[in-house]
């Protein structure tokens, strides 16, 4: 177990000197030297989707989440990497009833549900957005060691409202709950299906 869980992290970062942080690739980069080992982030949440129900990890049962954390009013990363998952999805054929695809909200702005509905509508149709309170959105934050800070930048809000750096992967969690890897948003959408594929056979194979 430990050894396939080390070996997806490196497949996950590959390309990478440790985990980029930061909204755009072609900004100002921080790296940590030591990324956290996948199995190490993440706990059970309770959030609120675009529907206005409130779910938890549990509400998708049997299912991996293919978790991605952003803001609606995002016009670099959040689209590259949604638009890239949604190729990644189709890409994956029988498999993908497996994956449940989701986007969280970390502008811990008053929840706009609405405006949540329309932004995931662009991506993909099984995909959920996720919402919640300042400490509900904060504690899921923290537990995927998810980076987010206002930049300090001139904008419109008329137009572009709150603009944000955040940490920019995707992080694959099992039925059980386990984070087995995490990639960068940009991966290409043929090897984001190859890494879930690989990990949903592995999956299967251990139990």
């Amino acid at each position: 177990m430990a050894q396939g869980l080390s070996a997806s992290a490196s497949f996950a970062h590959e390309g990478h000197r440790g985990v980029l942080l930061g909204e755009k690739e072609s900004s100002k980069q921080v790296y940590q030297k030591d990324p956290p080992a996948p199995q190490t982030l993440g706990r059970p949440f309770e959030l609120m989707d675009h529907n206005g129900r409130t779910v938890t990890n549990s509400s998708y049962s049997g299912k991996w989440l293919l978790v991605f954390f952003g803001f609606t009013g995002c016009r670099e990363s959040c689209p590259t990497g949604l638009v890239n998952m949604a190729a990644a999805m189709d890409a994956l054929g029988p498999d993908t009833d497996e994956v449940q695809p989701l986007f969280v909200d970390v502008s811990m702005e008053k929840p706009d549900i609405a405006g949540l509905a329309q932004f995931v509508s662009n991506f993909h149709p099984k995909l959920v957005g996720l919402t919640g309170t300042r400490a509900q959105t904060f504690a899921v934050v923290r537990d995927f060691k998810v980076r987010r800070e206002y930049a300090m930048t001139n904008y419109s809000t008329k137009e572009t409202g709150p603009r944000l750096n955040h940490t920019s992967y995707f992080y694959l969690v099992d039925p059980e709950g386990v984070t087995r890897a995490y990639f960068y948003h940009n991966l290409s959408p043929e090897r984001m299906a190859l890494t879930m594929r690989l990990h949903l056979k592995r999956h299967r194979d251990e139990q």
